[in-house]
């Protein structure tokens, strides 16, 4: 029968695999969004604009003591980042 610190261990196991998770989608995004600007649309923007999809990223790293109920799952934090990337792509491929 497992006692406590082994169900502690894998609990804090299965975080460390959502939040990696979470993190290879910011990375994939950040490169992503950097490489299609640069070389898809061939624009240059700032340096602080290409790491906007780390943003998520950190946002669900600081907010996992909040009780966010059925909404903080990797999934979701996943989506975020693509759809940050998305806007971003959008906005300084299309707009500026």
């Amino acid at each position: 029968m497992p006692d406590e610190s082994t169900s502690t261990e894998l609990s804090n196991a299965g975080l460390a695999t959502d939040d990696l998770r979470v993190a290879v989608v910011a990375a994939a995004c950040t490169i992503g969004l950097t490489l299609g600007l640069r070389y898809g649309l061939g624009r240059e923007i700032a340096f602080v604009w290409r790491l906007l999809p780390l943003g998520p990223y950190f946002l669900s790293l600081f907010t996992k003591r909040l009780p966010l109920g059925g909404l903080d799952t990797p999934r979701n934090w996943s989506l975020l980042t693509v759809a940050v990337t998305l806007g971003a792509f959008v906005y300084f491929g299309v707009v500026v």
